[in-house]
This record gives structure tokens, C-alpha cells and sequence, in this order.
């Protein structure tokens, strides 16, 4: 890769201001406003121009050094110009299959990398809760979103909202097959939201009204203990593998572990992913414990990288592998938070996973892992296929100034360029897809198209069942299977299951959907040039 960056030319011009032959009278103050707003313009194309040229090369930078396929898509990066929109032109050139189709569908450029970061690790501004697109009626006339759960303390528990929720109208617009795609992103944006939820006895659409608030949305939803005639089975609803996480975590496997689980039923069915560390923290918890604590360390997963850093971790000597540990550490801020799970393991027998097409990334890796080391039983549908692990870069914060790109960009523009650039660069960034996770034998069990259960079961959000009800239909289908016996009737629906048609398959809007990230930290080496 040594001197392959060629400085590109600009394609755009910046708007020249003409000398006037005569000055306009003093009081003609539209006359001078015009040329303030020409200097103005002026002054804002520059900036535009080299904002773009700077995310480009910054970007270009990033898929050539990290990117897991850089080689298949050589030609992709030697077409891209400091001219193109660098997020269409990742998007164009990520790697694709023969028939054109994404094979990586999740690199990206990102030009609001705050509210990115924000949302894969939890905080953010946010509605607190989360839903999926079905048809509201057996002619498919209507389209609803279904409420699958909210967080506590949010906006939309304080709304009443609740899982089961049949969402009609957004912002006052009625979802149809052909509005709902735009008109559904709006449950994820903005700062106020006005729902209309149908309600089924009476008829009517009940407005409910959200304003959006800067929270933390705790990934570990819910935890509880079922009995299970002679053993105890804990049930534990993950959503999210953020790295604050690790605290509620543990306190859940704490307590399982004193109240005498030996089964855990682990509810994956609407976890994206999020950051690698965290799925090797809850890893730690899960696996036997003499696995976790084997001296020498045991192997829980292996990575894929491209040519170039496979050969270079190679003559380097530098391992590669992910063991099992039980003392973690991660930067927050500027302080680093350390903690341990060696007490937390809960000395299971047998896990099971209830998974969905919204179980992805850090999801599959943490099952594909645990296969080799311990019996897993998954149940549901078949999870996304999302196989790779990716990393976050800010334009900003993770330009490293690789000596040879940095230097052509000091003689094409001079050496304030670089730190001028960066000024109007703010808030932008790239996920990249670094590598292929697989477990301790090299196996990647999600790959190409997702993880598949052993016990299908569909999920019914509109059921009235909240999640850890054991009449819920995919808790109750796991709960047979670890021997548990209902003492009580399954309850009445009070929404008729023939009123809705089935779910429309389209990929979560959730933020973190899809995200396996690999902190930089962890990387055993920035190279520069």
C-alpha cells in the first residue's frame, strides 16, 4: 500500500467576486448587503469544498488500511475523487456479490458521528422505545408499527406506552405500503413525536404525545427466575451489548448465580449488537467456569483480517486471538472504568437463546462463540448475518497524519491545511468492517445469512403478553422446553390475532442495529506510513 494515495484534484471552483468600476451610494445598504452575502457564499463553498475534500481523503484513508475486502474493491477506491459525496461513495464501493448485491451492508460514512457514537453506546436523545412494521389488516391496506418494548424511565413508558401497541399514525399521517418507509423513520427522529394508537375495542385512534430526552436506555431490560419442577431456569432480556452495561450485568448474574440457576434463557430477539468487548464481558459470564478460568487461557474467538495485516500480525508475532477473561478495562471519557466478573459466572449447565431477524452482530458472535464450550439451544427465527466486526473512526479525533498522505496534503495546500480541514470535519466519521469473527476453530456459524433455530417459533408483539410473561409465545415456548409447567390459563387476547397481517421484513431503524465495534484501543497497532 506504499504511496498509493494520488492526491486528487478538486472538481468543484469557488465563486469569484468581481471588482466593481463604481462604488454604490452609502445608504444603498441592498447593494451591500449583496456583497456580503457573494463573500459570505464565497467563504461557505470553501469551507464545503474543503470539508469534502478532507472527509474523502480521511475516509479513503480508513477503507484502504482497514477494510477487510480492500483488495476486491481496488478499483472502487482508485476511482474515488475528492469531488464525490464520500457517504455515496462508500455506500457504492463497499463489497458486493456478482449480482451487484451489498455482501457488506454495514460500512458507512457518517456525517453526525456524536449522535452515531451516542446511540451505539446507549445515550442519546431518544423516545425509549422500539418497534416493528406489520400490516394493520388481512387486505393490507394499513400498516401499523407494533410496540416491542420500552425502557424504563422514558418517554414512552411516561406516555403509557406499552409492548403490543398497534402505531397507526405518525405526526398526524396514516401509515400505508406505499408512505410507511418514510413515514416509519419518524418514530426514530426528531425531537417530538405525536402517535396514534388504535384501540381495538373501541375503534378509535388515541393521540399520544413524546418529547424526546437525552437518557441512557439500559440494555438489561429485565431479568427474572422461573421454577422449572427441580432446577431453577433465570430469564434475562439483553438489548444492547454497550459497555455500561457491564454493571446491571453483572448484578443479574450475581443474583442468578445466588438464587440457583442452572438454565438461562437469554432473550437476543432485539439485540443489534454493539461493542466487542462487551460481548466478551457477558461471555465471561455465561461459558462454565472452568472454562473462563483455565490456565492457560482458552481461546473465545478468532478474527479474519485482510492480506496486509493478516501478514503483518504474522511477522509481527502479534496474536490475534480473544481469550477469556475475567478482568476488563475500557476508557470512558478520560477516566478508565475497570471491573471484574470473576464472581459473577453463573456455573450454567445449559443456555438457550431466543433469537429473531433483529439479532445481529455482537448477538450471533456471542452464540457462534459459546457453540464450542457449552450446550446452546436457540429458538425463534433466524437471526440478520451480520459476520464482521467493524471500527469506529471520528475525522477529527482518529486522523493518525500517516506521514505520506499527510505531506502530499501539505504540498498541494500548504501546511495550515490540515488543521483547518479538521475544523470544518467536525462530527464527521466512518465505520468500517475490519475483520470476520469467527470462534475458537475458525467457524463462523451466522455467515452469509444468519444464525437458524433449532425450535421455530414466530414472534406475536401485538400479543397482550409483556416480555417475561410466561404466556408470551416465545418465553412460553422456551419455558416448556426447560420443563416449566403454567399454573395459570393463558389469559384472553384482547387484540384479535386474524386483524393483523403479517410483519413487513424490512432491517430495524434502531441505531445500533447491525453494530459489532471494535474499540481502536484494542487494536495492536495504528499504523502509520
Amino acid at each position: 500500500m506504499n504511496n498509493k494515495w494520488i492526491i486528487l484534484t478538486i472538481a468543484c471552483a469557488l465563486f469569484c467576486l468581481g471588482a466593481c468600476e463604481k462604488q454604490p451610494p452609502a445608504d444603498n445598504s441592498g447593494d451591500n448587503t449583496t456583497a456580503q452575502q457573494q463573500q459570505q457564499q464565497q467563504e461557505d463553498n470553501s469551507k464545503t469544498l474543503k470539508t469534502r475534500h478532507y472527509v474523502n481523503f480521511f475516509c479513503f484513508n480508513m477503507m484502504d488500511l482497514y477494510y477487510l475486502w480492500n483488495k476486491e474493491i481496488a478499483a472502487g477506491l482508485k476511482a474515488w475523487t475528492t469531488g464525490d459525496d464520500p457517504v455515496a461513495t462508500v455506500a457504492s464501493i463497499r463489497y458486493k456479490d456478482a449480482q451487484g448485491e451489498d455482501i457488506d451492508r454495514w460500512s458507512q460514512v457518517i456525517d453526525d458521528f456524536e449522535s452515531f457514537y451516542g446511540d451505539v453506546t446507549g445515550n442519546g436523545k431518544t423516545y425509549g422505545f422500539d418497534c416493528v412494521p406489520m400490516y394493520y389488516d388481512q387486505s393490507h391496506t394499513t400498516v401499523c408499527a407494533v410496540v416491542t418494548y420500552t425502557y424504563p424511565d422514558s418517554p414512552a413508558e411516561a406516555a403509557g406506552l406499552k409492548r403490543g401497541d398497534a402505531i397507526v399514525q405518525v405526526n398526524g399521517t396514516t401509515m400505508t405500503p406505499d408512505n410507511y418507509a418514510r413515514v416509519y423513520g419518524d418514530l426514530y427522529s426528531g425531537d417530538k413525536l405525536t402517535v396514534g394508537v388504535a384501540d381495538e375495542k373501541t375503534g378509535k385512534i388515541n393521540s399520544v404525545n413524546l418529547d424526546a430526552k437525552e437518557m441512557y436506555e439500559n440494555p438489561v431490560l429485565l431479568s427474572k427466575v422461573f421454577d422449572c419442577g427441580d432446577k431453577k431456569v433465570g430469564y434475562l432480556v439483553y438489548t444492547s451489548f454497550t459497555l455500561d452495561s457491564y454493571k446491571d450485568l453483572i448484578a443479574a448474574c450475581t443474583a442468578f448465580k445466588e438464587a440457583g440457576v442452572s438454565e438461562l434463557i437469554l432473550d437476543l430477539r432485539y439485540n443489534g449488537g454493539g461493542f466487542s468487548l462487551a460481548e466478551q464481558f457477558l461471555a465471561s459470564m455465561l461459558a462454565p467456569e472452568d472454562v473462563v478460568q483455565a490456565d492457560p487461557k482458552k481461546v473465545l474467538s478468532t478474527e479474519v483480517f485482510n492480506a496486509e495485516w493478516t501478514n503483518y500480525y504474522k511477522t509481527e508475532g502479534i496474536d490475534t486471538n480473544t481469550y477469556f477473561e475475567t478482568d476488563f478495562s475500557f476508557k470512558s471519557g478520560k477516566e478508565t472504568v475497570k471491573f471484574s466478573t470473576k464472581d459473577a459466572n453463573i456455573g450454567l449447565d445449559k443456555l438457550y437463546a431466543i433469537i429473531g431477524s433483529g439479532s445481529a452482530s455482537a448477538s450471533e458472535a456471542l452464540l457462534c462463540d459459546l457453540f464450542p464450550y457449552m450446550s446452546v439451544t436457540l429458538v425463534g427465527e433466524q437471526t440478520h448475518g451480520k459476520f464482521c466486526s467493524g471500527l469506529m473512526f471520528d475525522a477529527v479525533e482518529d486522523f493518525y497524519g500517516y506521514d505520506y498522505y499527510a505531506t502530499q496534503l501539505t504540498k498541494e495546500y500548504g501546511s495550515d491545511f490540515i488543521p483547518e480541514a479538521k475544523t470544518y470535519a467536525k462530527n464527521w466519521g466512518i465505520y468500517v468492517m475490519h475483520s470476520r469473527f469467527a470462534d475458537r476453530d475458525g467457524v463462523t456459524r451466522c455467515m452469509p445469512d444468519g444464525l437458524k433455530p433449532d425450535v421455530e417459533v414466530e414472534d406475536l408483539p401485538y400479543e397482550p403478553y409483556q416480555l417475561g410473561d410466561p404466556r408470551e409465545i416465545m418465553l412460553a415456548t422456551t419455558l416448556k422446553l426447560c420443563g416449566y409447567k403454567p399454573t395459570t390459563a393463558p389469559k384472553q387476547r384482547s387484540l384479535s390475532p386474524d386483524h393483523f397481517g403479517p410483519r413487513i421484513q424490512m432491517e430495524p431503524l434502531r441505531a445500533d442495529f447491525g453494530r459489532f465495534i471494535i474499540l481502536p484501543e484494542e487494536l495492536p497497532l495504528h499504523r502509520t506510513k
